[in-house]
């Protein structure tokens, strides 16, 4: 009676088995060639466990011993939990975790901050085909994924996925004519809206596009950033690898900023009463002019005197402050915010003129004014508190606040070099040569590359409120925010768009912007898949059950 119940229990888990495999390669558990086995393996179970049991209770009767009997009966328990969970494996194969690098990845900080800042629902709606399509689905998956971690963080998230070709009366709704074949995804808030079209190679709702667009739909009003024009400043409009500025413009609009292109008119000086910041992106880059006229520079200080926000990015050759010849700009400055622009280039022996700006505090080991920075950034200032990437300045000045200020005027230094720098006062010669020497009387490190300063005014943001504070930030180099650095280096990025999220006090988006970091997805064919998963599911299962039938066999033979 014993060989009969090992034979049908060996029938039952080969039975099993077979099922399994079937089930894996004709992904279809419900066909007659998966039942068939999977029918005979519990029918075979089931007498194997009923003659098991009685073997047990007679065992128990005749010896009065059950200590065997219990022995087979948890191991009858466990051999079903076993089967049970291969079972499970089996029906939820294409379950799966993201592992890339992608994957992997925390949120942005600034993701996190404005999910958690959110007060008001925001629907996401993905449209994607159900079609039979790997690209798709990897997009599908992806995308369910992001979202679903971004819903950790605030309850206000609305998501929902439709097919376009079902659910053709909501597009039409959302006023969408056409979805992508690879994904669309729209981000809904009250009457804002924003579509985010999936494409390329590889298509995924990357962070950085939603974080945007969830900024935009969540925003009330748009600031309006207006670039000076006039003067020789970098244009936004132009769209030079290395020197143009079209990519500052891009990474505005996609932070919901609205950018134009202004000239003060001598005949009507002023500055638009919608303009939210004013940026002056380098002077003389282009054309003979390199300052403004005192119009202009009254144009201005109207403006400022409004609660106005200021931006100036000047480089090392605009460099005469405190001469006959010094012009408009820099005296300006100077004497109504307390910000002084040096005549020099910020020099080391090492790096000679490129400044590498980072979080690291080793350089710093010996300065007393450590505790407010952390290396190179200050860190009690909102634009550049915990600031830990890297910049690269190719090549700046010393801007620094003055020893006097006058009343009312708050400046911070917001950037400051390595103790090796120094600042070279023969410009001239220097841009000359290449070759520079420090001088007994010139400045050492750190020197100061930026400066914040804010200024109590008497105009009111809105009627009957509150004084609105002039804000002004002033950084000796504007080739940092040109297209060629701007666009490969992160912290270039993320320090002008802090300096305008402080300008127009949306400190809620200071933080470090998401980073496309994407991995290539390995597409397999059909057969492929099915034997990857056999190999997962049920081929390194086998082996080690048949590994150990083969133990057990030898082990009987040798007894």
């Amino acid at each position: 009676m014993r060989h009969v119940r090992m034979s049908i229990g060996l029938v039952a888990v080969v039975a099993f088995a077979v099922a399994l495999n079937l089930a894996v390669f004709r992904q279809d558990f419900f066909s007659a060639a998966v039942l068939v086995p999977f029918g005979l393996a519990l029918a075979a179970g089931l007498v194997w466990l009923a003659l098991e049991l009685g073997a047990v209770s007679r065992q128990s009767r005749y010896e009065g011993q059950s200590l065997y009997g219990l022995s087979n009966v948890v191991a009858s328990v466990v051999f079903l939990g076993i089967c049970m969970v291969v079972y499970a494996f089996a029906q939820h194969w294409d379950r799966s975790w993201d592992l890339t690098q992608e994957g992997r990845r925390e949120l942005a900080r600034q993701t996190v901050h404005v999910l958690e800042a959110m007060d008001k629902e925001v629907q996401v709606i993905c449209f994607f085909l159900q079609v039979d399509d790997h690209l798709v689905r990897i997009a599908r998956d992806k995308t369910e994924r992001f979202l679903e971690r971004c819903r950790t963080y605030t309850p206000l998230l609305e998501v929902e996925f439709l097919d376009p070709q079902i659910a053709r009366v909501r597009m039409e709704g959302l006023g969408i004519t056409h979805a992508s074949t690879q994904g669309t995804v729209v981000l809904r808030c009250g009457k804002r809206q924003r579509v985010i079209t999936l494409s390329g190679g590889s298509p995924r709702l990357e962070e950085r596009d939603f974080t945007n667009g969830l900024v935009n739909v969540l925003r009330d009003a748009e600031p309006k950033v207006c670039f000076l024009t006039g003067h020789g400043e970098r244009d936004i409009l132009d769209g030079d690898e290395k020197e143009g500025a079209t990519v500052l413009k891009k990474l505005l609009e996609g932070e919901s900023y609205k950018t134009e292109r202004i000239a003060i008119r001598l005949t009507a000086p002023e500055i638009p009463q919608d303009c939210s910041v004013l940026v002056i992106n380098g002077l003389g880059l282009h054309g003979p002019t390199a300052d403004l006229h005192p119009d202009e520079i009254h144009a201005i200080e109207e403006y400022m005197d409004r609660g106005g926000r200021l931006v100036v990015f000047l480089d090392p050759w605009v460099w005469r402050a405190h001469d006959e010849q010094a012009g408009q700009l820099l005296p300006w400055l100077a004497a109504r915010y307390g910000i002084e622009v040096g005549a020099d280039v910020l020099v080391s022996p090492e790096s000679q003129w490129t400044l590498e700006l980072s979080a690291d505090p080793a350089p710093f080991d010996q300065d007393p004014t450590q505790s407010a920075f952390r290396g190179c950034f200050n860190n009690t200032h909102p634009i550049t508190r915990g600031f830990d990437q890297r910049m690269l300045l190719r090549v700046a000045r010393t801007v620094r606040a003055t020893r006097e200020r006058p009343e009312g005027v708050i400046c911070t230094e917001l950037l400051r070099t390595t103790p090796d720098f120094w600042a070279e006062s023969d410009v001239e010669l220097l841009f000359e040569t290449g070759k520079a020497r420090r001088e007994p009387d010139e400045p050492e490190g750190p020197l100061s590359v930026a400066i914040a300063a804010t200024v109590r005014t008497e105009s009111a943001a809105v009627e009957g409120g509150p004084a609105r504070d002039a804000r002004v930030v002033v950084v000796g180099d504007s080739d940092f925010a040109a297209n060629g650095q701007i666009s490969v280096i992160p912290g270039n990025l993320n320090i002008v768009l802090n300096i305008m999220a402080w300008l127009t006090e949306n400190e809620e988006l200071i933080a470090i912007r998401p980073t496309d970091k994407t991995d290539p997805p390995i597409i397999l064919s059909a057969k492929e898949e099915r034997t990857i998963v056999w190999i997962a599911v049920l081929g390194t299962l086998q082996a080690i059950v048949a590994a150990g039938l083969g133990v057990h066999v030898y082990r009987r033979r040798r007894q």
